[in-house]
């Protein structure tokens, strides 16, 4: 028995061991100088898409050539709509949501939503998604076939990410009171609302459905992991301060959790549900946001030099614009 466990626990450990040694910054591309936000990836092209305060920015990773796909003021969330070659931008300047083609730049609607347009999520089952007004303490739905809003849900907080199940609920982070809000999307209205010990200021959310876990990433250096069901706490990781993402790929069962000092949070999550940290990538200052290519088994992270006050706290970044790209050293 004891010659078995050890077997079992050294294959384990084998098993870690190319992953934890592998991933590193293998490429840095320079862009144009500007604020920027979320990212996402096209598993198709390969082509990574960045919120930037003067439109949607789309990056070719093979030549390093980056464009302004579509002109929007503070864009936040680009969220690819699965099953079509459609996107939608969150645009703070305007408070609204646009919904283009993501190839060509051809709008199809700009969509008013709530104040303060930040991140976005998508349910494939519905074909709605879901905008987080993080100065109004909504959500703005929006019916993708008709592109039209369809209703607000009112949330009592600030939302930051949020993720769909596909079976109707959406899962909000809420910054304020360190909680998960649960939505029942067909009813439009929360119904749960899960509390996040040891977690200040929840941001990025990512989800496993082989475990059930939903993996949220807190600005104090600290990853919860919840029951999606219950609520229970299943558990806590340690990360880098500030992180504003959580990516997880439940092909290859690992996560990513960027922080703002320039660390990137590599984990292991078995299928039972124990998470295992395996890796911290040094990356750069300011790579606070994530897309993972699944197709490519690589990780993008847009940063520039952070700007703090006086007193040492963050201000903005915007000079030396240019995104990492993070993958197995060959």
């Amino acid at each position: 028995m004891i010659l078995k466990s050890l077997l079992t626990l050294t294959a384990a450990v084998a098993a870690l061991a190319p992953i934890a040694a592998g991933y590193r910054v293998v490429r840095d591309i320079k862009a144009p100088d500007g604020s920027y936000d979320y990212v996402s990836v096209d598993p198709d092209t390969g082509h990574v898409y960045v919120g930037r305060e003067f439109g949607i920015m789309v990056l070719d990773p093979v030549t390093g050539r980056s464009r302004t796909l579509l002109a929007r003021k503070q864009v936040a969330a680009v969220l690819p709509i699965d099953g079509s070659r459609l996107m939608l931008s969150t645009n703070g300047g305007s408070d609204t949501a646009t919904l283009f083609d993501r190839y060509t730049g051809a709008v199809r609607a700009d969509i008013r939503t709530g104040k303060g347009p930040d991140g976005a999520a998508y349910d494939p089952v519905s074909r709605q998604a879901f905008v987080m007004n993080g100065d109004g303490g909504t959500v703005t739905v929006i019916d993708i076939a008709r592109a039209k809003t369809e209703g607000t849900i009112h949330l009592d907080g600030t939302p930051e990410g949020a993720v769909a199940d596909g079976a109707g609920h959406l899962f909000v982070n809420i910054e304020e009171t360190n909680e998960i809000a649960v939505v029942d999307i067909n009813r439009r209205a929360v119904t749960k609302r899960y509390a996040l010990p040891g977690c200040e200021e929840p941001t990025g959310i990512a989800r496993d459905a082989v475990s059930g876990l939903l993996i949220a990433a807190c600005r104090n250096r600290v990853a919860k992991l919840v029951d999606e069901k219950s609520g229970a706490d299943r558990g806590t990781l340690s990360i880098s301060a500030r992180a504003d993402g959580s990516v997880f790929d439940p092909v290859r069962r690992i996560g990513f959790i960027p922080g703002l000092l320039g660390e990137l949070t590599i984990y292991r999550l078995d299928r039972s549900g124990t998470a295992t940290v395996i890796r911290t990538v040094s990356t750069r200052e300011g790579a606070r946001t994530a897309a993972y290519d699944t197709k490519r088994d690589r990780v993008y992270l847009p940063h520039a030099t952070v700007e703090r006050d006086a007193a040492g706290k963050y201000v903005r970044a915007r000079s030396g614009f240019g995104v990492a790209v993070v993958s197995p050293a060959n």
